[in-house]
């Protein structure tokens, strides 16, 4: 499982040439799908357009690099919305997550996606900066009854019941509970 916040910054290295390729500057997901789409590239120089990758043409996504096969696999990002490959394009990051019955559990600071499929599996979610360093950040898994909004997400019981807390924070460190 692959985290957002480790993807971004990667080089993107193309396997027939071992050329680098650019840097990845973004992830593009659709929350509608619950899946990455593809990996926005950081412009070079006076580059006008941004190029991406879509996630169907990446080989490996490993934690030190982007593998691609070839270098016709980039793209021109209009080109991409053009033909449907980036179709209901959104935000996951910094979403609001609530409960069905009305419950605020914090907002989206970062993604757990599978590199193969794209799927999100799970995010991670802060309750605020003194609770992030008190208690650590809690991982979400996404199963279950589960909507994306534009602005906010909707879980049931039965996901909050599965939040898994990651054992950071002071509180552990110190106290080692």
């Amino acid at each position: 499982m692959e985290r957002y916040s480790e993807v971004i910054g990667l080089p993107v290295i193309c396997i027939d040439n071992g050329k680098k390729l650019g840097t990845v500057e973004e992830v593009v997901f659709c929350p509608r799908l619950k899946q990455v789409r593809a990996f926005i590239l950081e412009r070079k120089g006076c580059q006008l357009k941004k190029k991406v990758i879509l996630i169907r043409d990446v080989r490996q996504l490993g934690k030190d690099a982007l593998i691609v096969n070839d270098c016709s696999c980039i793209k021109e990002l209009r080109e991409a919305e053009a033909s449907k490959s980036l179709e209901e394009k959104g935000s996951v990051i910094g979403l609001r997550v609530y409960t069905k019955a009305g419950e605020d559990i914090g907002v989206i600071k970062d993604v757990l996606f599978d590199s193969k499929t794209g799927i999100i599996e799970g995010v991670i979610i802060s309750d605020g900066l003194l609770q992030d360093i008190m208690e650590g950040r809690n991982i979400l898994p996404l199963f279950g009854k589960v909507e994306f909004g534009e602005e906010n997400i909707l879980v049931d019981k039965e996901a909050v019941e599965e939040i898994l807390n990651r054992g950071g924070g002071l509180k552990n460190r110190v106290f080692g509970k």
